[in-house]
Formats: C-alpha cells, structure tokens, sequence
C-alpha cells in the first residue's frame, strides 16, 4: 500500500457518535487485543505477499453465513483465458469503505439509543474506524492483482495472478464437492458450485477469504466475488471484480485501483 488512508466524513462522524465512554465498554476487549493481532497480522501478510508463499496473502481475524456447506451439482464453465480488470465496473473499495462505516455508525447510534431507554440487547462488538480501515487494506491486498492467467483442463483449474500466488483446484469432470487441503496456514477447499468456481481460504488466525468465479453467458466477461470477513465482527467487505478477455501481446499499459491514489494507469516498456 502507498501512502496513508485519510477517514472519511463516515468515519470521522463513526468515531464521534460511539463517543469516548461507549467505546470504552464496546472496545476494550478489541483495544487490547485484536487491534494488536491484526497489526502483527498485517505485516505478516506483506511479508509473505513479498516472498510468494502460501495463502498468507488473507490474514486478520473470519465467518459469516455466507459460508458454503455443501455445493451445488458441478456444471463446470470454460474459464481458460487471458484476463484484464474492467474499472469501470468493478467495486470501488474507498466507496464500499465509507458505505460500511456508515452502517457501524448506524449500529452504533441505535444501540446508544437502546441503552437510554433502558432496552437490553445482545450484540457483538462494533469495528472502530482503524479496524475498519486495517480490514480494507488487507481487502486491497488480497484484491490488487489486475491480470489473470486460467489454465483449465479435466483435472485442474489454474488462476495465475499478476504480482500474487496462483489459486490452484483439483477438480474433476462431473464430480461435486469440495477439493480440500490444510498446512500450516490453515485449510483451504474448492470445487464447482454449479456454474461457479469457488476458493475458500479459513486461516487458524480466524480469517476467512473467498473467491468466487463466473463467467458470462458470451464467454467475453469474467466476474470474480471476493468476501473477506472476521468471526469477531458482522461487517465483511465484499468486492466485485469485472475482468475482459485480452491478448497479452498487444498490452500496453498496467493500472492499478489504490485506496490512497485510486486508479493509476502506466506505460509498459515494450522489450528491446
């Protein structure tokens, strides 16, 4: 990541309306200790990003209802291909930062309102600002490849990604279910769901990634859902990532979306 994230109305207004007193009670528990965990997580992450080993690329702290139990009967798509991102209709991360942020605001204004009035609930803790922006770095992390290389055959499907580690599935023709492995990082599983090619990613440190495939009914756009979420709290970021088909060749140029710089586009050398 370059440069620093500045808060947003949303997020100043988020800190202003949980207030030093409520934050108190409703952040101790994280102050003290998962803001330290995804800290140390965090610059483990670039440290692995760099080295191109493992999944480490997700890590924080993950679970949601979103979790797939079983899939759906395999009916595999013809993902093989070069793929470029298409900015112009993928999510924009600084914009789905602000817009959770004002969701926790919510949150946080009706629960403030419950206690006044003497209501009991039960809720978990709500994010701060700073988690909320250490949880969209790591989302940009895991989101910042623009280029895709699929290679697909009967037996396996083969997503290199540019400046990242490749997401590799063994599947096979007509089976359904979940292709399965853990190390040390933690257990990763994949396979058809229907029509969709699906990568879950669970680390022992309690995150949970996912990538999610599709391609059009044309075969000229690809779409890839990636969810990265906490089992501490109820706001996962989900991004949609639009990808057209090009030809490597005659690729003249590289952008990249940032949360500091947004979108930056640059010239490639051409090789002598």
């Amino acid at each position: 990541m370059n440069g620093t994230v500045e808060a947003s109305p949303a997020m100043t207004r988020l800190d202003a309306t949980i207030g030093s007193s409520s934050r108190i009670q409703v952040f101790s528990m994280l102050m003290s200790s998962r803001v330290v965990v995804c800290s140390g997580l965090f610059a483990r992450l670039r440290l692995f990003l760099s080295l191109t080993v493992f999944w480490l690329l997700q890590v924080g702290c993950a679970t949601s209802n979103e979790t797939v139990v079983e899939l759906r009967p395999a009916t595999p798509q013809l993902l093989a291909g070069f793929w470029e991102v298409d900015y112009s209709r993928s999510d924009n991360l600084n914009e789905q930062l602000s817009s959770i942020a004002r969701r926790v605001q919510r949150e946080a204004a009706r629960r403030a309102r419950a206690a006044e009035d003497g209501r009991p609930f039960i809720a978990s803790a709500l994010p701060n600002s700073n988690e909320l922006v250490t949880l969209a770095r790591l989302t940009e992390v895991i989101t910042e490849p623009t280029l895709l290389e699929i290679y697909q055959d009967d037996s396996q499907v083969r997503i290199k990604r540019d400046n990242s580690f490749a997401l590799n599935c063994a599947v096979l023709t007509g089976a359904t279910g979940f292709s399965q492995t853990v190390d040390v990082v933690g257990a990763q599983r994949c396979g058809w769901d229907a029509d969709q090619l699906l990568f879950e990613l669970q680390l022992f440190e309690g995150l949970k990634v996912s990538h999610r495939f599709s391609i059009s009914q044309s075969n000229d756009a690809l779409l890839m859902t990636t969810i990265v979420k906490t089992t501490s709290s109820a706001y996962p970021f989900r991004v949609n990532q639009y990808f057209t088909r090009y030809d490597p060749a005659d690729l003249g140029y590289r952008c990249e979306r940032t949360l500091s710089r947004g979108t930056v586009c640059t010239t490639r050398k051409e090789s002598p």
